[in-house]
């Protein structure tokens, strides 16, 4: 299923369960999306948070719910060319990893789709049919819109909120009933919109305790004018005068022109991205990520932290060496170096390792590993900004097996004078992933984690890698993308 993800947030005023729920939707998408926040004129620090927090943000003056959910939807739809647009209250917030795959897959389905939060099961309990999943949704009238699916054609057709409903109460009830009207998210009453039953999904998501801010006189006037409005054309533009056109507009477009937020305020635009290991995860997650993967090599083999600097500072002396070579599961170890030859020999899958192969394949191998250190060389000499990725491995793959005690710690600045020594010129960065709180004043090192458990899934590791790449707001210049040879592969 082909497609784009936009997830946006609405918020006012509510700046520290905002960070929650943005921090909820970052650890647990495995979708990689477009994100953005809209926030109705806050008076609490919001847009200065959401700066440093890296999220693009969509403000202005405090117009209402409707103005707000259209800044959200416009930007996703016009501007990102999203094709399912989900938006979250910011008092809602997933809780399971993956969360937002239902939601694709009713929105699909569906066009619209609405969240049914399980207290509103417990306390109304008025669901006429339907289990809560996109093959079997359930079934109800309306309820709150803490999390609400659309689809870019069903929003084609229905347009955006109606911006004459004063701040809160009734904007969202009559936007849906003009999806109801135009076939989508739910059984329609065509006579009677006010009486359609809509689809909702349940579960991945929860709810916080929060101050409305809404009242019962705003809530009666929003009614009468929904019932003045209740049969008029479904489109709807984001405004209805000239001059709300043009605020509307400035608004997206000092989003759209708002500098990128960066760690430090510094660019993290980079022409080549080379991983470092500890294993092939990492070149996963630049591929998932950027559309391409960096050069391969330490895909290979795994290479503990002091034989990766040795690596740089010798030329690669000790790659692949037959000195003491053991089996160690179905790769091979050497005792000098603790490289683990796990991913380079060609073998069956279902074959361990063996020294005879390895010395069998060794010329390959050699004209293999050279070839892919020279694509490293070639793109530094190629590249003005270079950033290497190091994962941090050594703990599960080397710990208490012959590992000499120096290596029980990085040394980080090892590792970047052995790069500044091997590529005089270059101007590069090392981003050391995942190694705990480590940190320093080397302006050349970019401390980070991914926020995912040491053991997981390979999805839930590679999310981790996206939200960090999004976290850093790291781009590659896509002019830069192919500068290399056609590369030599196994």
């Amino acid at each position: 299923m082909a497609g784009k993800l936009g997830i946006g947030i609405i918020t006012y005023n509510r700046k520290d369960i905002l960070k929650e729920v943005i921090a909820s939707i970052r650890r647990h998408t495995r979708t990689t999306f477009e994100f953005v926040v809209a926030d109705d004129g806050s008076t609490d620090g919001t847009p200065d948070m959401l700066k440093e927090l890296n999220v693009p943000c969509v403000t202005g003056r405090n117009k209402g719910i409707s103005w707000n959910r259209n800044r959200v939807l416009w930007y996703l739809k016009e501007e990102k060319r999203c094709d399912w647009i989900l938006i979250l209250e910011d008092d809602c917030f997933p809780t399971v990893f993956g969360w937002e795959l239902p939601w694709i897959e009713a929105i699909e389905r569906y066009g619209h789709i609405n969240f049914m939060p399980e207290i509103t099961i417990e306390i109304d309990n008025d669901i006429s049919s339907g289990s809560g999943t996109p093959e079997d949704p359930f079934i109800a009238p309306m309820h709150q819109a803490f999390c609400v699916g659309y689809h870019a054609k069903a929003l084609s057709h229905v347009g955006y909120l109606d911006v004459r409903f004063e701040k809160y109460g009734e904007e969202h009830v009559e936007h849906t009933q003009r999806f109801l009207r135009a076939g989508y998210g739910g059984l329609a009453q065509h006579l009677s919109p006010e009486r359609g039953q809509l689809f909702y999904l349940r579960g991945g998501l929860n709810t916080l305790p929060s101050h409305s801010h809404g009242n019962h006189e705003l809530a009666m006037r929003n009614q009468a004018i929904h019932d003045a409005i209740r049969h008029e054309p479904l489109y709807r533009h984001p405004w209805r005068t000239d001059e709300q056109m043009f605020e509307f507009r400035e608004e997206i477009a000092a989003a759209l022109s708002r500098p990128s937020p960066e760690p430090g305020g510094e660019s993290l635009q980079f022409d080549s991205i080379i991983s470092l290991g500890g294993d092939e995860t990492v070149n996963q997650a630049l591929n998932r990520y950027f559309g391409r993967p960096g050069p391969g090599l330490f895909d290979q083999f795994l290479v503990p932290f002091h034989t990766l600097v040795s690596l740089f500072q010798n030329s690669f002396a000790g790659l692949l060496s037959t000195n003491c070579l053991y089996g160690h599961h179905k790769a091979l170890r050497c005792r000098d170096t603790l490289i683990t030859y796990h991913n380079c020999l060609d073998k069956p899958e279902e074959e361990p390792a063996s020294v005879e192969k390895f010395h069998e394949q060794l010329p390959l191998l050699r004209h293999r590993f050279h070839g892919m250190i020279q694509e490293i060389d070639t793109l530094c000499r190629q590249s003005r900004r270079v950033l290497f990725i190091r994962s941090w491995r050594d703990g599960h793959l080397y710990g208490g097996q012959h590992r000499p005690a120096h290596t029980a710690t990085a040394n980080f600045t090892a590792l970047v004078e052995a790069l500044a020594a091997r590529y005089p010129a270059l101007d590069f960065k090392v981003m050391f992933v995942n190694f705990g709180d480590a940190t320093t004043a080397d302006q050349r090192m970019i401390f980070a984690n991914t926020k995912t458990p040491d053991t997981c899934s390979k999805e839930e590791e590679l999310a981790g890698w996206t939200a960090l790449f999004s976290d850093f707001r790291i781009t590659q210049n896509s002019r830069n993308r192919n500068p290399l040879p056609h590369r030599l592969v196994k």
